[in-house]
């Protein structure tokens, strides 16, 4: 036991004292009908923003600009922004087009990053029919190209660390739609790279670092009756890396494996009506050569939601949580109660505007320890989500 102790003091994700995190990722991802109407838009913005704990805010943006120069040239800008417990990303992309054939596409591609060695540079080839609901896209990206070139300003000391196999990245984009099927989908494969440690004067000797990244996400429905949707969504990464010292003969191993899948119906009984349930398996893995960590969550999600006029939309649901947590195979039992469970009410009030701009804010109420907790701290978060159509983009670039 102590042992095992020992091993969860070593690695505790900060996000597991956020009690309701797990319902809450589920919580924050955006409605099937704003990814299809940002997906189908040229121009579009949407944010989702919630309250992870007294100190932390979740926020996640996403927005996308496109404009046409002329018959055969136009430019796509995109930004990517995500803040979480453990992650901090701000990203943007400019790309060139250049159309070479009906609905054919070649693309250049810079990504720009607050650290300069982070810098990306790419090309490559898309389709995409006229009505932007089905496309097909390809690119290899060169991931932290200008690395090398930094260091020549660098000291020698542990941050000397150039790349002798610069990291490539390849990437599908897709999307398909029929009257009777949705999908969604999106993958990415890292090519192993390789750095070393630059330093004659080391007393770590020399060590040699081995990475890769990939992930997939994405999203499936099929139609096999009139109102009635079935699909699932999905997400995995992994990133990993291991760092030997060969004169030592040892090495360090960190690989870090996050996935989910969510199976899902969605029946629309009436054109202002509809009913929506989920269930989401989540597990998280983490490698540290000396010690491995898991995580699984398991939550269920209903909501019905009712139009009860054009512009405004009121859903109301109940969620409920429960997580499950190894160190090195060993069930960690939860305190006071030994499982982690939670469960609420949602109440979400969606507003919609004649010109695309629609928001919705997300209000929970606790639901565990009924009644007792419901009277004495009701507040079970709250969420605030933005979409936002970029029309204007577009006309800019027509006139």
């Amino acid at each position: 036991m102590i042992f095992i102790l020992l091993g969860l003091l070593a690695y505790q994700p900060p996000d597991e004292y956020a009690i309701f995190y797990g319902a809450d990722m589920v919580w924050a991802q955006f409605s099937r009908h704003w990814e299809d109407a940002y997906d189908t838009s040229a121009s579009a913005f949407m944010t989702a923003q919630g309250s992870h704990d007294m100190k932390h805010w979740y926020q996640l943006h996403r927005a996308k600009m496109e404009v046409d120069f002329a018959k055969i040239l136009s430019l796509r800008y995109r930004i990517d922004a995500h803040y979480d417990f453990e992650t901090a990303e701000h990203r943007h992309r400019v790309e060139p087009m250049i159309r070479f054939a009906p609905g054919f596409r070649f693309h250049l591609m810079i990504a720009p990053l607050y650290f300069k060695k982070n810098d990306e540079m790419g090309a490559g080839v898309s389709w995409r029919a006229k009505d932007r609901r089905n496309w097909l896209e390809f690119h290899a990206i060169l991931e932290n190209f200008d690395h090398n070139n930094i260091l020549r300003h660098v000291n020698p000391g542990p941050s000397r660390d150039p790349y002798s196999r610069i990291p490539i990245r390849f990437e599908a984009d897709a999307r398909g739609e029929l009257p009777w099927i949705k999908a969604r989908l999106h993958g990415e494969l890292g090519s192993r790279s390789r750095q070393y440690l630059d330093w004659p004067d080391s007393t770590w000797e020399v060590w040699e670092r081995y990475s890769d990244h990939q992930s997939a996400w994405g999203r499936v429905e099929v139609k096999p009756l009139k109102g009635l949707w079935l699909g699932s969504r999905f997400s995995w990464r992994k990133n990993g890396s291991l760092t030997e010292w060969p004169e030592q003969d040892s090495l360090f191993v960190d690989t870090l494996r996050d996935g989910w899948i969510a199976p899902c119906v969605s029946f629309s009984p009436t054109e202002r009506l509809e009913l929506y349930a989920e269930h989401r398996l989540w597990s998280l893995y983490r490698n540290m050569d000396s010690l491995t960590y898991q995580r699984d969550y398991d939550v269920t999600t209903f909501q019905a939601s009712w139009q009860p006029c054009s512009f405004f939309v009121l859903h109301a649901g109940y969620q409920y949580s429960w997580r499950d947590r190894f160190i090195n195979d060993s069930l960690i039992a939860e305190p006071w109660s030994g499982r982690h469970d939670r469960s609420r009410l949602m109440f979400n009030f969606e507003f919609r505007f004649p010109s695309g701009f629609t928001f919705v804010v997300k209000e929970g109420l606790k639901m565990y320890d009924f009644p007792q907790e419901l009277f004495r701290r009701f507040h079970a978060h709250t969420y605030v989500q933005f979409y936002i159509p970029l029309g204007l983009v577009s006309e800019l670039g027509t006139k």
